[in-house]
């Protein structure tokens, strides 16, 4: 049974107890008294005497007891005890055995679910002009580790990534590249080379502007020569990109230029969709005069000094709103434009990463039947802002239109800043880097040991460095800043990625052995399991519940802590709990089913945030 079928059970017993005892209380009232108990007086509990004694003006301990002469047992509660005004209840032996055996069965399928539709993600659309900085990969992290969640749950998961190559910093970057001089020496990655070329450029922006703009005019108007030699630029800046996503195990589907939105005049058939709406007003005095607008609800953007957006400029011109709002009706198939592709890239993963162009072969992306969105909480508003339009135009699909904002990450002197550069040094590269060397020193300190053999150090070196990395990020609600520091990232003790990844290998090494002993897993009938080893199931049976959650919040720290748990319960079980050194055959071979059953979820669950499990540590 998973855990909220056993939650469901007991909610069920209490609450035909208040039946039976004429109580007046609902059953969703019943399910919010549900809790953990603590370990030594059962596995569930309910503190529902409470709300009763303060509608009846009775004492909570006289009808917890009341209720529990009210409740039976049965094959799978074993116990119901009064506590206190707490009602615990136990479950069987049959219970506990029953989850191992689970999945065993079901291996890499335990805690899947199977939800219907298409969902759409996009991350991390870093303009094509830079490295990834360690803000950019929180985006990519985060819109990973949703995707893989959302796959997990029997979603159809399309990853997209939005690549903005006509903004204004993309011009300044491309006016750099074809008129400065190249740095000696050359960048190792093409990235960076833009990158700090954009830095140097922001410092006389004023003086280059006309030229700069003189060019975004060209590049928007798909000036054969320009817009050609333009996308070149950006395309080599993205693959340079694609390299850094790769060191970090990152794939994605397709990407969709803007340059080719344009081309492909998708903006003028929303924008026509809009103007054709009814939902739009036309100013005649103010600020706004001359303008189209669409009217604000107060109750839902309460802080805005006006109670209209502009949608339409005067001069006829949209706004980056009115676009925004195009492009999410086609991610929805709401405007039936297609795209053509063609093959961007193979990526390490064996599949393609397919890449919007103006001569190519038409393909089914979009049409979504839920978008998400990784973005930035500096654009709440905005993504606020297209989920009413889409309302407005009676779109239901705006329900399914997803913003998981993220909070920004910070150095502890400040944040970080693409003009002024001080993501220098911090680039995902360079994290990526300092965090191998540091794994690789961790490694050598324990190299006999470990049995780790030279050849095989820079691979796990590798694994550690991304676990450490990503679970530092992943941790965290997104709704949270992060103040990045290097020790606290990649720090290899308790509560990091590489303790995970440790007690993974510490349960696959048993496995291992068990294999070359001839010992097979298998879950005795008359095995009682301990306290200890009760708790760690009672963890794994957690596990499809965290993962609906986690899907139903787009949030992966739930994962992430759950992670934790199933490792700090399983190094307690292997404190306690001899497997291969068991007297009893029995023993052995029930303790080995917890041991492949714990390393199987703890797999999933590590997988879920996009980290790999080393053979060895």
């Amino acid at each position: 049974m998973s855990n909220q079928e056993l939650t469901d059970m007991v909610v069920k017993a209490v609450f035909d107890a208040c039946v039976k005892l004429k109580y007046e209380i609902t059953e969703a009232e019943v399910a919010a008294s549900i809790a953990a108990a603590r370990p030594e007086f059962g596995d569930i509990a309910s503190s529902i005497a409470f709300n009763l004694a303060k509608k009846m003006q009775k004492n909570p301990v006289e009808i917890a007891a009341a209720m529990t002469a009210k409740i039976k047992t049965n094959k799978s509660i074993e116990t119901v005890k009064a506590t206190g005004p707490y009602i615990n209840f136990s479950f069987g032996n049959k219970i506990f055995s029953g989850t191992v055996k689970d999945v065993l069965e079901q291996k890499e399928n335990f805690g899947k679910d199977q939800k219907q539709g298409k969902v759409l993600v996009e991350y991390p659309s870093v303009n094509p002009n830079k490295p990834w900085h360690i803000g950019h990969l929180r985006n990519a992290l985060i819109g990973n580790s949703v995707s893989n969640i959302m796959e997990f749950s029997g979603y159809r998961v399309e990853r997209q990534n939005y690549i903005n190559d006509l903004g204004l910093q993309v011009a300044q970057s491309v006016w750099g590249y074809m008129t400065l001089p190249e740095p000696q020496p050359p960048e190792k990655k093409f990235d960076h080379q833009l990158g700090k070329q954009y830095v140097e450029i922001s410092k006389q922006a004023e003086s280059i502007e006309p030229e700069v703009r003189r060019l975004i005019k060209k590049m928007e108007d798909r000036d054969p020569a320009i817009s050609v030699r333009a996308r070149e630029i950006c395309e080599k800046c993205v693959q340079a990109q694609l390299q850094t996503a790769f060191d970090y195990g990152i794939y994605q589907d397709v990407m969709i230029w803007e340059s080719d939105i344009i081309e492909s005049r998708l903006f003028d058939k929303g924008i026509d969709r809009l103007k054709n709406s009814g939902i739009l007003e036309k100013k005649t005095e103010g600020e706004q005069a001359g303008c189209m607008v669409v009217g604000l609800d107060e109750k839902e953007f309460p802080a805005l000094k006006s109670d209209a957006k502009v949608i339409i400029r005067s001069d006829g011109t949209a706004t980056y709103t009115a676009k925004d709002v195009a492009f999410a009706m086609w991610k929805f198939g709401l405007l039936e434009k297609k795209f053509k592709y063609k093959i961007f890239a193979k990526q390490p993963n064996g599949k393609s990463i397919q890449t919007s162009v103006s001569k190519g072969k038409e393909m089914e992306f979009g049409k979504a039947d839920m978008v998400v969105n990784i973005i930035g909480v500096e654009q709440s508003y905005l993504q606020h802002l297209i989920k009413f339009i889409l309302k407005r135009l009676g779109h239901a699909q705006a329900d399914n239109y997803i913003h998981v904002a993220y909070e920004k990450v910070s150095l502890p002197e400040g944040s970080f800043s693409g003009r002024l550069g001080t993501w220098v040094g911090y680039t995902a590269d360079e994290l990526l880097e300092e965090g191998i060397k540091r794994a690789t020193a961790e490694i050598d300190k324990r190299l006999e040991k470990s049995g780790i053999k030279n050849r095989e150090k820079d691979k796990i070196a590798k694994q550690i460095a991304n676990a450490a990395i990503k679970f530092s990020f992943l941790r965290m609600s997104h709704n949270k800043q992060v103040i990045f520091d290097w020790n606290r990232a990649l720090n290899f003790e308790g509560d990091s990625g590489p303790y995970l990844q440790y007690a993974y290998v510490r349960a696959n090494k048993i496995i291992l052995k068990s294999e070359e002993a001839g010992i097979k897993p298998g879950v005795s009938a008359d095995y009682t399991f301990s306290l200890v080893e009760r708790q760690l199931i009672k963890i794994l049976q957690q596990f499809q519940s965290v993962v609906e959650k986690s899907s139903n919040d787009f949030q992966t720290y739930y994962i992430a802590e759950y992670a934790l748990n199933v490792s700090d319960a399983f190094n307690r079980f292997y404190e306690s709990s001899p497997v291969l050194k068991a007297e009893k055959d029995e023993e052995k071979r029930t303790r080995l089913a917890l041991v492949s059953a714990t390393a199987t979820v703890l797999k999933s669950a590590l997988g879920l945030l996009g980290i790999e499990v080393p053979d060895k540590m």
